[in-house]
């Protein structure tokens, strides 16, 4: 089953030197891997990048950056970004956070009735 998930990240943009990043949104969904079996080595799980918004200290803000930063570029900088073991190890760490709140409420509903 495919979920849909978003995290906040820090994308590195322009010369490095600088230490130039731009906060940004990340939405990606998760299809988690299969375990392998007789005669079936399993896979890994999947992330796949869907869209990225521009942030200002964790609050929208698409009107925050020049014309020079368009949707298109900043897609580029978060696909790169999900696809890095840095990207790919926060959208697990994202996933599996989430799945133990959902736990957590399951649990707390089920108490209550």
């Amino acid at each position: 089953m495919t979920t849909k998930h978003k995290l906040r990240a820090f994308l590195q943009h322009g010369d490095p030197d600088l230490g130039a990043e731009i906060e940004a949104e990340i939405a990606f969904t998760f299809m988690p891997g299969g375990k392998p079996g007789y005669d079936d080595p399993g896979w890994a799980a999947e992330i796949e990048f869907v869209s990225a918004a521009p942030l200002c200290n964790g609050k929208p803000a698409p009107f925050l950056y020049h014309a020079a930063m368009q949707q298109e570029s900043l897609n580029d900088l978060a696909r790169e970004w999900l696809e890095s073991d840095e990207g790919r190890a926060a959208a697990l760490e994202e996933v599996a956070a989430e799945l133990q709140e959902a736990r957590a409420f399951i649990a707390e509903i089920r108490r209550e009735t």
